[in-house]
């Protein structure tokens, strides 16, 4: 399946860490959704003093449904425990 330019991509998840965005980025590839991590620059702007360690994890536009649903999955089995 060919997805179209980043550009194209949305947000879903917003990482306050390299490490748990690695974490995300691991769970979805491994279910063949593939990832793209980026990094705002919000603390910049003065909107957020701790944006500068948050990562967005964007998939492509179509594949949306199944990763919000992948983590939704796995948020909920971590609140069973």
């Amino acid at each position: 399946m060919k997805h179209q330019g980043i550009d194209g991509w949305v947000s879903i998840f917003i990482a306050a860490t390299i490490d748990e965005a690695e974490i995300v980025r691991g769970l979805l590839e491994a279910s063949k959704v593939p990832v793209a991590l980026t990094r705002e620059a919000l603390a910049s702007s003065g909107l957020d003093e701790g944006a500068e360690n948050e990562v967005i994890v964007k998939v492509p536009r179509e594949l949306v449904p199944k990763a919000i649903q992948l983590l939704q999955t796995v948020r909920h089995g971590l609140q069973d425990e």
